[in-house]
């Protein structure tokens, strides 16, 4: 029998913390609420980056160097543009001790109101009813709902069939503006010069998000069929990714012109070799939002029965699956990837591949 989520020792790690931490904040001189703005993003990469042109646009509202966001990833990103923030390290609701210092950090700036913007409940975020605040806004469905009644809160009902749409909604609702949808469109303004590699995204959130190597090297080999000097940039990060590689080396025919960058550039830097690509090829993941951003030709490997909000409808991003009729593949010895994505045709994608390539061509005048 499943055992209730109640009964989970993260659940139960999580509870304990937060009994340790009610205990304690009492300790730490509050904050006095004033013209400060707290912005919490404590989901992924991607999700960050598809909400960068809502952060600008509540930036625009307040001033920028009045706000402070509260994130895991992208950093960085943040830093690009300009913005303070503070880092909610991973896993850090387990350890109450780290949550206090946080805490405290928190409580010496003036904040009046708060924007959380993560897309799904974020429990691990409790922490902040003890902070001093006049208004929240936040998506219904979230760590928020159980605050209505205490707080001068405004909950946006996360409706639309694209993430874009939900994100414009928020806009409308918590700004009062009467943006149209296409000016929160994120973008990523980097000094690009394209250079003769295709950079490869191995990488995501979940493995059933990506297909096994061995099914990627024969997308891969279908471009050097055409283009044999062609390099692969490989991109990604952390032990996985790696072991992904490693993998993948074994079987691609020309391992030459695999080059390994997994574990070896900052998220920026990443940013930037996929802006000098001829081509991004990946999955459904952060760096996939960061070439939808950049407004690179990509091609983004799915599965049509997960993710649809994030399958971004872009004119740049060609989406490739599993033809309807097309046999399964079941990854037996790799039961955690994606059997969907794992079935799609080299030469489904080789078509999306030369259907870029002439598009390019077209623009180039070539």
């Amino acid at each position: 029998m499943k055992k209730p989520y109640w009964l989970k020792i993260h659940y139960l790690k999580y509870k304990i913390n937060i009994i340790f931490f009610n205990m304690f904040q009492f300790f730490i001189p509050k904050n006095k609420v004033g013209n400060k703005i707290l912005i919490t993003e404590l989901d992924g990469i991607g999700d960050i980056v598809v909400r960068q042109k809502l952060v600008d646009r509540i930036a625009e509202k307040y001033g920028r160097e009045n706000i402070v966001l509260l994130v895991t990833y992208a950093a960085e990103l943040l830093e690009l543009s300009g913005y303070k923030y503070e880092i909610f390290e991973k896993d850090m609701h387990y350890n109450f001790l780290k949550l206090l210092g946080l805490f405290k950090k928190l409580c010496k700036y003036d904040f009046g109101i708060l924007y959380s913007l993560e897309f799904i409940s974020e429990d691990k975020l409790d922490f902040l009813k003890k902070i001093n605040l006049l208004k929240i806004n936040a998506f219904k469905g979230g760590w928020l709902d159980n605050w209505e009644h205490k707080k001068d809160i405004v909950l946006v009902k996360p409706d639309g069939e694209k993430v874009l749409d939900r994100i414009h909604k928020y806009a409308v609702t918590v700004l009062n503006s009467n943006l149209i949808k296409e000016e929160l469109k994120p973008r990523l303004n980097l000094l690009t010069f394209e250079e003769n590699y295709i950079a490869v995204g191995v990488g995501a959130s979940d493995k059933k998000k990506i297909t096994f190597p061995e099914k990627l090297s024969e997308f891969l080999e279908t471009i050097v069929e055409d283009y044999p000097e062609m390099k692969f940039h490989i991109l990604g990060q952390g032990k996985n990714d790696i072991e992904y590689f490693q993998k993948l080396e074994k079987v691609f025919r020309k391992k030459e012109n695999l080059v390994c960058f997994i574990n070896k550039l900052s998220l920026v830097e990443t940013a930037k070799h996929i802006a000098n690509a001829k081509i991004y090829i990946g999955f459904d993941s952060g760096l996939y939002n960061i070439a939808y951003a950049l407004e690179k030709k990509q091609i983004c490997m799915i599965s049509v029965k997960r993710g649809q909000a994030f399958y971004h409808k872009d004119k740049n991003i060609n989406f490739v699956y599993k033809e309807l009729n097309a046999e399964p593949t079941e990854t037996v010895t790799e039961t955690k990837y994606n059997n969907d994505i794992s079935s799609i045709s080299p030469n489904v994608f080789k078509k999306a591949f030369d259907s870029i390539i002439a598009e390019k061509r077209s623009e180039n005048g070539l």
